[in-house]
């Protein structure tokens, strides 16, 4: 049988991970991850629903009500317990800010006493963030943090939206009623917040827009909660009972799965008056639900202390359910983080700690350039620069021995195919006695071509002799397409080495450096590269116009059997006929010689060697300082990012601890579970629908039998150890 000592255990076991589960989502709210969606109970409701009285409720201290100090941003309230009662303020900035911009709203903040008061406080804050007198201080992402501690505290966190207005007024323009939308829009829409929709009792909620949003943003009302104020002045709007069926979830429109509780209001105060004190709210919450239409409600959706309860272990459950998304998320954002860190470099101040860093980076980078040239891919220690897994959208810019040899294969295939000026070959099919297409084509370019070229260049020569010139000049015809095609592949390789060059500073170097090492330094040398390489090119063309005889005994053997073949049955060939064989031949062979010189004068030599030669980290002390300075130096973006950076680093890092922590423990392996296959598979910009009725965890002592003696147990020990009024 469950010990009540057993049972008060367990409470304070459910506080413990109640706080460290609030202590995630804080570190969380101040880390701003835009990736990671807050499990959350946002306030809404409309300016005069009552949203602040609400919020008095809650936390037993009166929010201002004028406009100079009502907020015109989101409000984070933490309520914690601790021995001594304390109220400080204080603000997180928007992560857009610049970094000073964003020191200045994080060194505000106070703590409420005799020489500063509440309201003064918030007013502060609140001129600070947004001043009245600007334009657009409703458009502020700033967070105002309002942080209770007491020995009677909740441990509830809530965000309280600026209230909604229908019309514009001397305060708000339509500008700004805009803004307050599109803020409540941007908390409302996400699938991890929870809704409390505040409705007042003095109009009818069918013109409460903050009902029409909570349908719209919650379809299946599995993320709202609907709280009821001013249920005293119903009656005097004749809409009493319609107030009671609304509570009741009688109203089908307005059904909300997580309930609906009614708040009485503390009356208009005369001026010096003190604040109603939470016994006196008790007393009158009391007197009223315990007459009238309204003693048929249930005490449990009734007054301040039922709400108190409702939203504390429903926050618990919610943010426990998404715990193990919320830790994968965030080991995502610190791995972001980190990323982007790195990018940005670490800051040096002097030209030698410049160039220091440079000489690092260079060796850093060479480190990848060889594996990259001589094709063995294999990552230095700590690095993953080349993947280890094929590519379906084909080979990888790192891999530049790859990309090399593809171009090579296609460069010889090119010339192979359309390196001629015009093919002798036919795909049209041929009878068994007639001839070849092929020779009926060169048939005719014999005597079109050859016999006219023959005819044209005589010279003192006597009949019948050869004309040794005839050969080269042919081919030279020919060949007249293989400058293009090569000039092409000269041409596409170095794309492809500074394909690579992109990927390799965009992976080791920081970012502020990446393009000032561009203009400066790599653009310069792969211009020289392509320099040297084109002049290797202009070289090999002119090449092509020395008449040099083929010195490869292949020539004269393929020579020597075609004029066997010619000569078969006592056939006679003419000399424009040997000519355009010689030439076909001496083609052929001289095909095979230009690919390799190309391949490799050209490409090896100065291309892929010069990639080599790139990164000597020797260069880097020839440097001028005003280039060092030029490619090294950071801005002033880059100083204020980083420091943004760090902090938002170190909020993620005990984001990450306490997620590590959380995920271990029994107390949330239930809700874990229950939630497990839903945030596996539910988008993050889908509802999901899951949530219900706040229900505590199983005991892990106690049959199923007797889970709801435990469960009540257990409120019993909540309820003593957060001292809670039942």
């Amino acid at each position: 049988m469950v010990t009540r000592l057993e049972l008060a255990v367990d409470a304070q076991e459910l506080a413990s991970e109640q706080r460290a589960l609030l202590d995630l989502i804080d570190k969380l709210q101040f880390a701003q991850l835009d990736n990671v969606k807050l499990p959350q109970i946002v306030v809404v409701g409309d300016q005069s629903a009552g949203k602040s009285s609400v919020l008095e409720a809650i936390t037993g201290t009166p929010f201002p009500r004028d406009s100079g100090a009502c907020t015109r941003f989101a409000t984070e309230i933490r309520l914690r317990r601790a021995p001594q009662s304390s109220i400080t303020v204080s603000v997180i900035p928007d992560k857009n800010r610049s970094f000073p911009d964003q020191e200045r709203l994080r060194q505000f903040g106070g703590t409420v006493n005799a020489s500063m008061p509440f309201e003064q406080l918030m007013r502060t804050a609140v001129d600070l963030i947004a001043p009245k007198n600007i334009p657009g201080r409703f458009a502020a992402r700033d967070i105002l943090v309002v942080e209770k501690r007491g020995p009677g505290m909740p441990l509830l966190t809530l965000v309280d939206l600026p209230g909604l207005v229908r019309n514009a007024n001397n305060d708000q323009s339509l500008e700004d009623i805009k803004t307050i939308e599109t803020l409540s829009d941007r908390y409302m829409k996400s699938p991890r917040t929870i809704i409390l929709a505040v409705v007042g009792g003095n109009s009818d909620y069918v013109q409460a827009p903050i009902l029409t949003k909570a349908r719209y943003f919650d379809p299946n009302g599995s993320r709202t909660i609907g709280v009821l104020t001013k249920p005293d002045l119903t009656e005097s709007i004749g809409l009493e009972d319609k107030f009671l069926d609304l509570v009741k979830n009688k109203d089908k429109r307005n059904d909300f799965k997580l309930g609906w509780y009614v708040l009485l209001n503390p009356g208009p105060r005369e001026p010096g008056q003190p604040w109603p004190t939470a016994e006196n709210r008790r007393r009158a919450e009391a007197a009223f639900f315990n007459n009238g239409k309204w003693n048929s409600l249930p005490s449990s959706i009734c007054g301040a202390s039922a709400l108190m309860q409702k939203l504390s272990v429903q926050l618990q459950q919610h943010i426990g359910r998404h715990v193990h998304i919320l830790r994968k998320q965030v080991q995502g954002a610190l791995d972001e983080c980190d990323a982007e860190l790195k990018s940005l470099g670490t800051a040096k101040d002097t030209p030698e700690e410049m160039r220091t860093e440079l000489v690092e980076l260079f060796s850093a980078s060479k480190e990848l350039v060889i594996p990259a040239i001589y094709g063995f891919y294999k990552n230095p220690p700590k690095k993953n620069f080349f993947r280890v897994t094929a590519d379906p959208k084909g080979t990888p810019a790192q891999n530049l021995r790859a990309r090399a040899a593809e171009e090579n294969d296609r460069f010889a295939m090119r010339i192979r195919a359309h390196g001629r000026k015009f093919s002798f070959f036919s795909l049209l099919s041929q009878g068994p006695n007639e001839q070849s297409p092929e020779t009926n084509i060169k048939r005719e370019f014999v005597a079109q071509e050859v016999e006219m070229l023959l005819r044209q260049i005589r010279g003192s020569e006597f009949p019948m002799d050869p004309k040794p010139r005839a050969v080269y000049m042919l081919f030279q015809s020919y060949s007249e397409n293989w400058p293009r095609l090569a000039q092409e592949h000269k041409d596409n390789l170095g794309v492809v080495c500074n394909e690579f060059l992109g990927e390799l500073i965009d992976y080791a170097w920081p970012k502020r450096m990446r393009e000032p090492l561009r203009r400066h330094f790599l653009e310069p040398h792969m211009k020289e590269l392509m320099a040297k390489a084109q002049h290797e090119l202009s070289l090999l063309m002119q090449d092509l116009t020395l008449e040099v005889q083929p010195y490869d005994p292949e020539y004269e053997e393929r020579l020597r059997a075609w004029r066997t073949k010619a000569s078969e049955g006592g056939a006679t060939f003419s000399e424009a006929e040997e000519v355009l064989e010689k030439m076909l031949i001496y083609y052929e062979l001289a095909a095979k010689t230009f690919i390799r010189n190309i391949i490799t004068q050209v490409v090896e030599r100065h291309l892929l060697q010069g990639m080599y030669s790139i990164f000597n980290s020797i260069e880097v002390l020839a440097l001028s300082t005003e280039i060092i300075e030029a490619i090294a130096a950071e801005n002033k973006e880059t100083r204020e990012r980083r420091q943004t950076l760090k902090v938002q680093k170190k909020a993620i890092e005990e984001a990450k601890e306490i997620c590590a922590s959380l995920a271990m423990r029994k107390e949330l392996r239930a809700y874990a579970e229950e939630g497990a296959d839903e945030a596996e598979e539910t988008s993050e910009e889908e509802d999901p629908n899951v949530y219900e009725e706040a229900s505590l965890p199983r005991h892990p002592r106690t049959s199923s039998g007797g889970e709801k003696a435990v469960k009540e147990g257990i409120w019993e020990g909540l309820r003593c150890f957060s001292q809670i009024p039942p």
